[in-house]
This record gives C-alpha cells, structure tokens and sequence, in this order.
C-alpha cells in the first residue's frame, strides 16, 4: 500500500465520519422537531439516519480509495504500468488478462461453457 492510497483511505473515513455528524445533527436539530416531541426519540431516529447516509459515503469511499489511476476515466483504456494486449484482426478481440466469461468472435462461433 502506497503513501496515496493511505491518504485516500484516511480522507474516505474523515468523510464518512462527518457526513453521519452533518446528517444527524441536521435532522435531529431541525428537521425532526417539527414531527417528533420527544427528544429521545428524535435523536434515536437522528442517529439512524446518519448511519444510513454515512454507509453511503463509505461505500463511496472504498470505491474511490481503492479506484486505480488512470483507466478509461483518462482515455487509455488500460491500467498503469501493465502491459496491454492488442488485437490486430478483424472482429478481434484482446484480453489482457483472465476473461470471465464467453469470448467469441466469428459469424458460426460455437460456446460451450463447462462447469
């Protein structure tokens, strides 16, 4: 694990911490009032609320601290540093690496998936 990606993951946790403050305190201060009197109860609710919207935020998190550079998001289609495959004919197809599922080409392509 690179200096970058443990930065990255540390900014995700930050994040992840304070959207479940924001999104408690926001409808446990002003938003739940107006429908909830008893105190306990609102803030019970509040919390809960902020638990579903930082889930949210970690799950983006983990996504953009794991997310490697480059990759078609820059336009090159391929990962940094890894060598890619080229396919030279026609109706070709290039797998750098493992395919999981059916690759076929060809008009009377016959598949045949075993387990």
């Amino acid at each position: 694990m690179d200096v970058g990606r443990t930065v990255k993951w540390w900014l995700a946790g930050l994040v992840t911490v304070t959207v479940f403050g924001l999104a408690a305190w926001v409808s446990g201060a002003f938003l739940l009032p107006a429908v909830m009197r008893s105190a306990a109860d609102r803030w019970v609710v509040a919390a809960g609320f902020g638990v579903a919207v930082a889930a949210l935020a970690a799950l983006w998190g983990q996504s953009w601290a794991t997310r490697e550079g480059g990759g078609a998001a820059s336009g090159t289609g391929r990962r940094p540093g890894r060598p890619g495959a080229t396919a030279t004919g026609e109706r070709s197809i290039a797998a750098g690496g493992d395919i999981g599922g059916i690759a076929s080409t060809g008009d009377d392509a016959t598949n045949i998936q075993q387990r």
